[in-house]
């Protein structure tokens, strides 16, 4: 039996574990769930850092600067995953 993948537009016989979409299009999704989850750490690891940095500062004189650098992360992270998630959500290949 023939299937019409969802995101990629092809036609595919065999039937992956995710619901009509071709082995390729799996294994692209596949890695951007993986990307998606250590992207998730790394955002978990910065708010920890932020959140004891907040409530114990290690270096007052570098204290500012440290915030700032990791707001910054955080903004980068978080764009990040919007971008992965966009990316998965889209019906583009890759």
């Amino acid at each position: 039996m023939d299937f019409n993948c969802k995101r990629c537009n092809s036609i595919f016989e065999i039937e992956t574990t995710r619901k009509l979409i071709c082995q390729n299009c799996k294994i692209q999704l596949d890695l951007l769930d993986r990307e998606l989850l250590v992207n998730n750490e790394r955002i978990k690891k910065l708010e920890e850092h932020k959140k004891s940095e907040l409530k114990n500062p290690k270096n007052p004189q570098t204290h500012l600067e440290t915030i700032k650098r990791l707001e910054h992360n955080l903004q980068l992270e978080y764009k990040k995953r919007d971008g992965i998630v966009k990316t998965m959500n889209s019906n583009e290949t890759f």
